[in-house]
């Protein structure tokens, strides 16, 4: 299945989790796992935190895509892509903005699965300037895995060494 979407983030953080859960996320945890490992993804439990290179996006493209099995990767469309496990039990998989800039709720299957999150459109590396946009677009690739997987960066794009740093 390929849905083409957008959604809202803020403060350059967008949560991933099942619906369920939604009372008990711990968005501090996640940020902090993130930091200790230094990965551009934190977890804390069935919470996911991808940090984008970005402060905001009002309307950030995503193509959301389900697969049998784990898809080919496309290194070369995308500036970054991580990896990781993400439990839905429900099957109702919310994506948040940080700083409660917007919710966007994806039906899917209950169970737990392997993401890959893709990005692109990022600035040149060094030239971007807090508080402007860019034409940032991303991609959710969701297949059947383990929960207990850890996370991993594909590729990453340089300009989280100097964000993040």
């Amino acid at each position: 299945m390929r849905r083409e979407l957008s959604f809202v983030y803020d403060h350059g953080q967008v949560y991933l989790y099942d619906a369920a859960a939604a009372s008990s996320v711990d968005f501090l945890a996640a940020l902090d796992d993130s930091g200790r490992t230094g990965l551009t993804v934190g977890i804390a439990g069935v919470l996911v935190d991808v940090l984008l290179p970005l402060q905001w996006n009002f309307s950030a493209p995503l193509v959301f895509e389900t697969a049998d099995s784990e898809p080919p990767l496309d290194l070369d469309e995308w500036e970054h892509v991580v990896e990781f496990a993400l439990e839905v039990p429900t099957g109702r998989l919310l994506l948040e903005g940080s700083g409660g800039s917007g919710q966007l709720e994806l039906e899917l299957p209950p169970g737990a699965y392997r993401a890959r999150w893709s990005g692109s459109g990022f600035p040149p590396v060094g030239e971007y300037v807090p508080g402007e946009s860019s034409p940032d677009s991303y991609r959710l690739q969701l297949w059947a895995g383990r929960a207990d997987e850890p996370p991993r960066e594909l590729k990453r794009w340089p300009g989280y060494d100097i964000l993040f740093g």
